[in-house]
């Protein structure tokens, strides 16, 4: 009979000496001679090893046989699958005889529900790492190594064994691999399945990894074995907490915070992780906070159907954290539940009640169930134990996220999160007995296994691990991991991404979030100014939490921030110019001409065409009048035609563009302006200069006593060229700097209690150097004016029926006098279309309406009175000296009888040449050329249009 040591090796096949802790079972052997003989050899053996204390194996068969499904199988078991206890991996790691002496196998064990897939294959992933080449070094000077053995066991489906029969299986399973494995760590299994491990941990001294949360596990039933990976998961719900809390500084604001708080009782994560956040806001002085707790396995309304699967029961919990009546009070929600039912049921009747919380944090919402109503999920807020964006790291991987692709690959599952706690779990155990050695030259790993194994694990409370795939890790006294805070996030829409679905953005712990807590949830926030609540989005949209504010309509509006559910509809008058979303209405004071100014323009303009037409029609019919020939008719009708044109600039003038209007058709009038109004008076003034023009020519002719005869054609020459001067700067303007419509803002009038603002401004023509180019036009068109005048001022002494100097020059006074006057008043009304319409059109019309008066009315009245009695054509074209006596000729009768008759003749036929000339029914006045044919050594002269009697009479 001997006692074997610590840690048997269970493979049957495998003599070799191996370390390990347990195993202390005593061996019993039949007594004969035989077996006594052996036992006294292998004494023998012992006494010359160095004093190395054998650990002899342990001859048995595992109880458990091998898994017949594979992980993936295992994920997918349905509560109608029944599975037995058996054993899924045992990793049984190759060591070299050469590295036998250097190398020590450490052994974990666990057992797990057939669900808890990434609560045991993370940690098939760190043990294939660690077991690489010759294994994880130790000691001081890293010559030394670890390879780990995890042997990892399923306890049965617990979808189809009740929660008794589950437990039974669980706890043979660990008790019989503790047994036959003698393992130096328990990997701890997962959610409510953690707590049958504490108690065999306990009975067998062996440190416990556990890959649960709350700290009631490790204060109830617990053992100073049990050790946590996992974070708190009273922290889950903290990150939320702050934020609501950091809104909500003074206690008036704290005491008008609602906080309700529904979780199951049947859980230690989901009663403990939503009862810390009842604890903390008690502590922080929210007075008004409810924890709404239910048994979800019970039937409250007796109806035959559990808490968990009851409608009606679990929209009455919804009803206690958010009634009807309490749709638009300031109500933060906490919701621990575990079934997709649950949560979905409590939302829906939040929805249905009109409930607009400020903050809701659910469990589920980090959850496979929230990928599955992403549309339900903006802004909730959840925690984790991990989040895919943390960048923690270790030796193995560059980031947990690579080490879940590197699961996914390997075991053809899209793995959680949490495989990343059971693959922290070996990494746990490695850096334990890391740290323990980490000072040591030779490593006596067997010997602490065996005989400091107590002090091994008192190290583990001093463990500090700085760096690892799971983040900071050290142990507080209840020894849990709290390293660091949870993995908080809430559903937010990346910043960066183009994408409009929300994703589960990380907001904590700061140092890795990649997002900031967003609160109050939009769907709590008063709507903006130009905002109003949409009902219908109320009772439709799935998502609670985003805004239901929607931009108040067409026509209406919405001054203010507000809970409204309808906008405010435009004062008479007014409008917001048919846009959506307006913050007070608009009324647009766009000062256009009155319609009624515009039509009296035009019938100025209809009366100066009326009165062209009516005298170009006079000319023609009174062509052959000496009125008419001397006042040459083709000039005459160009002046009409110049007045016509320029009157109808005055057209486009009342061309306009509203704010909302196009501008095309304004711009283009815009040009047409300058070009008729400049095209039109350089017509009337450049006629007028021809014919003025062509007249003192004939004059000046008769001065200098010259036959001269001026046709019409060589004074059209005059009105060619400067049209086209006119034209040239028209042309340059409209090319190089177009006038075009603009609108220019005069200022507002904000009428708050009416709610409308009056927004004034006027369109104008405008280009950039506009003045330049009106100052070049105006000079050129002054200098046409000057001359005229003076050409007219020159033919002063021709009678009025023939010339215009006097009334031209009372026409040009009087258009001077418009100018004077009206240029001022345009500037001084540029704020007011309809008065600078009036400015210009009186400036214009009556310029124009003027002339044609002062040009017409005297030669109508001088044709209708006729030639004056005994006076000739030729006779009447001076006027008769009243007041001055210029230069007198005094023809006597006596010098006129002297004349031969020859002379005689030649006078009456040049005379009558003067009656009868019909080129453009001009005299022809000066010099006859010609011989002396009276042979009295004299001239032979004669004088046209000399007044045949013996008075005096003026010359030019």
């Amino acid at each position: 009979k001997i006692t074997s040591t610590k840690g048997l090796d269970a493979t049957p096949k495998d003599n070799r000496k191996m370390r390990g802790k347990h195993g202390a079972n005593e061996g019993t052997r039949n007594n004969n001679l035989v077996e006594m003989v052996f036992i006294l050899i292998l004494f023998s053996m012992a006494l010359r090893i160095e004093a190395r204390k054998f650990r002899v194996k342990r001859l048995i068969s595992p109880q458990l046989p091998a898994c017949n499904m594979t992980t993936v199988e295992l994920q997918g078991a349905t509560k109608d699958t029944a599975i037995d206890s058996c054993i899924l991996y045992d990793t049984q790691p190759q060591i070299m005889d050469a590295d036998m002496e250097r190398t020590t196998l450490i052994t974990a064990v666990g057992v797990f529900d057939s669900s808890c897939g990434v609560h045991r294959d993370g940690a098939m992933v760190a043990v294939e790492m660690f077991n690489r080449g010759k294994g994880a070094t130790i000691g001081y000077n890293k010559d030394y190594f670890v390879k780990f053995r995890l042997v990892i066991a399923i306890a049965g489906n617990s979808k189809q064994l009740t929660t008794d029969d589950y437990k039974l299986s669980h706890m043979n399973a660990l008790e019989e691999l503790i047994v036959n494995f003698s393992p130096q760590y328990i990997l701890g299994s997962c959610s409510f399945y953690a707590r049958y491990d504490k108690e065999l941990a306990g009975k067998y001294n062996t440190m416990l990894l556990s890959q649960v949360g709350p700290q009631i596990f490790y204060q109830e039933d617990s053992n100073e074995h049990v050790f946590g990976v996992h974070i708190p998961s009273e922290l889950y719900g903290i990150p939320a907490f702050r934020a609501l809390q950091f809104a909500n500084k003074d206690q008036e604001t704290k005491d008008s915070q609602k906080i309700r708080i529904i979780h199951r009782d049947r859980s230690e994560f989901f009663r403990y992780t939503c009862r810390a956040i009842y604890e903390k806001a008690m502590d922080e002085g929210f007075s008004d906070t409810t924890a709404i707790e239910y048994n979800p396995e019970a039937d409250e309304d007796g109806d035959g159907l559990l808490n968990q699967e009851d409608d009606d029961f679990l929209k009455s919990l919804a009803d206690q954290a958010c009634a009807k009546d309490e749709a638009w009070e300031n109500i933060a929600i906490w919701v621990c539940v575990q079934h997709d039912f649950e949560i979905n049921t409590i939302l829906d009747r939040l929805r249905e009640n009109g409930c607009h919380p400020s903050l809701f944090w659910a469990t589920k919402a980090s959850t496979g169930w929230a990928n599955k109503v992403i549309e339900r999920v903006p802004y909730f807020q959840a925690g984790s134990q991990w989040h895919r964006t943390m960048d923690y790291s270790d030796e193995f991987f560059e980031s947990g996220l690579a080490m879940l692709d590197y699961l996914e690959e390997v075991y053809a599952y899209p793995p959680s999160y949490s495989a990343t706690g059971s693959y922290h779990a070996i990494y746990i155990m490695y850096k334990n007995i890391w740290s323990f050695f980490k000072t040591q030259d030779s490593p006596e790993v067997e010997a602490t296994l065996q005989n400091r194994y107590e002090e091994l694990r008192r190290s583990m409370l001093d463990l500090s691990i700085p760096k690892s795939l799971y983040g900071p890790t050290i142990f507080d006294s209840d020894q849990r991991n709290v390293g660091r805070g949870s993995a908080a996030s809430q559903w937010l829409l990346p910043a960066s991404s183009n994408t409009s679905e929300t994703e589960m953005l990380l907001v904590s712990p700061d140092t890795q979030a990649s997002a900031v807590v967003v609160y109050p949830a939009p769907s709590s926030s008063t709507c903006q100014a130009g905002f109003y609540i949409d009902k219908a989005l109320v009772s439709t949209s799935p998502a609670l939490l985003e805004s239901k504010c929607t931009l108040c309509p067409v026509d209406t509006y919405q001054p203010v921030a507000n809970v409204d559910t309808m906008c405010h509809a435009c004062p008479p008058g007014s409008s917001t110019a048919q846009e959506t979303g307006a913050e007070i209405c608009v009324k647009v004071e766009e000062h256009l001409i009155a319609p009624w100014l515009v039509m009296i323009g035009w019938v100025m303009v209809g009366v100066n065409f009326l009165l062209a037409i009516i005298f170009i029609a006079w000319t023609i019919y009174f062509q052959n009048d000496p009125v008419v020939r001397v006042g040459q008719k083709e000039f005459l009708i160009l002046l009409c035609a110049g007045s016509i044109i320029s009157s109808s600039a005055m057209i486009p003038l009342s061309f306009e563009a509203g704010i909302l209007e196009d501008t095309t058709a304004a711009s283009r009038a815009c040009m047409a302006i300058p070009f008729l109004y400049a095209t039109g008076l350089t017509l009337q003034y450049s006629a007028l200069f021809a014919k003025s023009f062509r007249m003192y020519q004939v004059m000046d002719g008769a001065r200098r006593m010259r036959r001269v005869q001026v046709n019409a054609k060589s004074t059209l020459s005059f009105v060619f060229v400067a049209l086209l001067l006119d034209w040239a700067i028209i042309v340059s303007w409209t090319i190089f700097d177009p006038l075009h419509w603009e609108r220019f803002e005069l200022g507002h009038i904000i009428d708050e209690t009416g709610g409308v603002i009056t927004q004034e401004s006027i369109g104008t023509c405008n280009s950039d150097h506009i003045g330049i180019w009106v100052g070049t036009i105006f000079l050129f068109h002054f200098g046409i004016v000057i001359v005229t005048n003076i050409i007219l001022w020159k033919l002063r002494f021709v009678n009025d029926r023939y010339q215009e100097s006097k009334y031209v020059s009372i026409a040009s006074f009087f258009a001077s006098e418009f100018l004077l006057l009206g240029i001022p008043i345009v500037v001084a009304v540029q704020d007011s279309a309809s008065l600078r319409y009036v400015a210009l059109i009186f400036i214009v019309e009556l310029s124009d309406t003027i002339i044609l008066l002062m040009i017409f009315i005297p030669k109508i009245r001088a044709q209708r009175e006729g030639l004056p009695e005994n006076m000739t054509v030729t006779q009447s074209v001076f006027r008769e000296t009243t007041t001055r006596a210029p230069t007198q000729i005094q023809i006597s009768r006596s010098r006129v009888n002297s004349m031969t008759e020859s002379s005689r003749r030649k006078s009456i036929q040049a005379s009558d040449t003067v009656e009868s000339n019909t080129d453009s029914g001009l005299p022809i006045i000066g010099e006859q050329s010609g011989d002396d044919s009276d042979g009295d050594d004299s001239d032979n002269e004669s004088f046209n249009t000399c007044k045949e009697t013996t008075g005096t009479f003026d010359l030019p």
